[in-house]
């Protein structure tokens, strides 16, 4: 089955349409209104999306920082969501069902659940800051759908879910996660009932959706009477396979009166959300905004920025474009030390080069192979590996996965994978450099190099080839724009000709993109294209 065959014509129901929070106020939170050169536009790019394509950091380069956000966030609220597969509603046959079609439905699962993986990895290729925040929930909200029987309906409501509040209100967010059914299955939602409650869901509600253990100074956040208390009133939600619907059933219901954070009544799934925000605002937004700066600043807050950010959070009444809208548009987010500060999630490395070097060849295989990189690199789409998501930053490197995410993006680029062909760069080198410049040879590797890393090539720790510049300099010596410029650019330019004399270079010759191939697939194994 092709990708397109798998997925409807009809869209799912478009997200919210808001306008973006109020404007921000808070010294750590002064805008940036400078206008964005080259190096600070790719750096809002490729922490609001995943990578940064050479036409959009020209787009954006000359603008100011509020309003290529604002646009951004925009468009992000309003893009209507993508297509759903064609079997988004097929249950799971019931045990009274033929053998046959049993066996059929669950030699099917894994196959559907791939395809799905793959076209969500076209959508963070294609789409911008939507599908980056709805992969940043996929790990603060994480199911994981061995959890959910590999039920794949199971797994396009989550995602749409996390697509359609993505940057929403956070509130709602909250209410509406706990109420999916991978969410119910995968940590026992379904089978709370009164007189036999189920903790599962009610202590991760509070450790890990909504306000953390403790506050900064080590104060607690809840008890385990508050737990055991939430998880009363969560009784009677069930899920049905089959028929692929939740359902509030009151007989399963504890309808007793119960204490939550020091209030009385006898509540139910509502009220648990109404009196955790009410009770617990401040400490909701300081450790959802405390996520959002590791994820998209630093791994280690900067607490009066992190304050202020909390502060529009509580402001806007927890609706989370706001939030972003203030951070993106920050003097502090452009801060020097951040760039190149963050290492690559799998999925920031391998979609960043999709998106990096324009590659759409042989389309299904691509996606294919990503989500297989991004497997065995650590980060399998849908299944983060527990409940408390990814923990990113270095927990993504070690000496294995350091080695096998080198390999894997060399590959990708070379093509040395089944059914897929090797990354064609000519688009990518026709949009940094003029091909018919006579410094073409000098100007291309510089290009790519400032395009593809996330630092001042100056700062690059460059070996030098043992191999000089080939060819006959007498009587074409090197330009004297090149002899007199940074070392670097020589050191480049030796290692992007390798042995072509620089005059008799040009990137349509026939074997010009095969050694700009082998030049990209150099940056790759440098350990700087790790970062971003």
């Amino acid at each position: 089955m092709n990708r397109r065959a798998f997925f409807k014509t009809a869209t799912l129901a478009p997200g919210p349409r808001l306008r973006p929070g109020a404007g921000v106020t808070s010294d750590a939170l002064v805008p940036y209104t400078e206008p964005l050169d080259r190096a600070a536009a790719a750096h809002l790019l490729r922490r609001m999306h995943l990578g940064a394509a050479p036409e959009a950091i020209s787009s954006a380069t000359g603008k100011r920082a509020p309003n290529v956000v604002a646009e951004a966030i925009v468009e992000a609220l309003n893009k209507r969501l993508p297509r759903h597969p064609e079997w988004v509603d097929e249950g799971v046959p019931k045990p009274s069902a033929p053998r046959a079609e049993r066996e059929a439905y669950d030699a099917s699962k894994q196959g559907r659940l791939l395809y799905y993986r793959m076209d969500w990895v076209h959508e963070l290729r294609s789409q911008g800051l939507r599908e980056r925040m709805a992969l940043f929930w996929s790990s603060h909200f994480a199911t994981a759908t061995s959890g959910y029987e590999f039920i794949p309906p199971y797994a396009v409501r989550y995602l749409h879910l996390l697509r359609q509040h993505a940057l929403g209100n956070f509130k709602t967010f909250v209410y509406e996660i706990g109420l999916n059914d991978a969410m119910l299955v995968y940590l026992n939602g379904n089978t709370n009932e009164a007189g036999a409650p189920n903790e599962n869901y009610a202590r991760e509600l509070l450790e890990l959706f909504t306000m953390g253990q403790t506050t900064r100074d080590g104060t607690q956040n809840y008890t385990q009477q508050d737990i055991e208390e939430i998880a009363r009133a969560l009784t009677g939600w069930t899920t049905n396979p089959h028929k692929l619907n939740v359902k509030f059933r009151s007989a399963l219901h504890d309808g007793g009166s119960k204490t939550i954070f020091g209030r009385t009544g006898t509540f139910r799934y509502d009220d648990v959300i109404d009196i955790i925000f009410e009770e617990r605002a401040t400490e909701i937004a300081e450790f959802i905004c405390t996520k959002l700066y590791r994820a998209l600043v630093y791994d280690t807050p900067n607490q009066p920025t992190v304050n202020a950010l909390a502060a529009v959070f509580v402001e806007n009444n927890f609706e989370i474009a706001p939030v972003l809208e203030a951070l993106f548009a920050s003097q502090h987010f452009y801060e020097p030390q951040w760039r190149g500060a963050q290492l690559k999630s799998p999925m920031a490395l391998f979609v960043g080069m999709l998106r990096d070097l324009h590659i759409t060849a042989n389309y299904d295989d691509l996606l294919y192979n990503v989500v297989l990189a991004g497997r065995q690199t650590g980060q399998y789409l849908l299944d983060p590996p527990n409940v408390a998501g990814w923990p990113g930053h270095r927990h993504w490197l070690d000496t294995n996965a350091y080695a096998t995410r080198n390999t894997s993006a060399e590959i990708l680029v070379q093509g040395g994978v089944t059914n897929l062909d090797p990354f064609d760069l000519l688009p990518v080198a026709e949009q940094l450099i003029d091909p018919t410049d006579g410094m073409a040879a000098f100007r291309l590797p510089v290009a790519l190099a400032q395009h593809l890393l996330p630092f001042p090539l100056a700062l690059l720790p460059l070996d030098a080839p043992a191999d000089d510049f080939a060819g006959d300099l007498l009587n074409n010596p090197l330009p004297d724009d090149i002899v007199q410029g940074p070392a670097y650019q020589r050191t480049l330019a030796r290692i992007f000709l390798a042995g072509t004399p620089w005059y008799e270079w040009n990137i349509y010759e026939d074997d010009a993109i095969a050694q700009v191939r082998r030049f990209v697939a150099f940056l790759t194994r440098l350990p700087e294209f790790q970062l971003y």
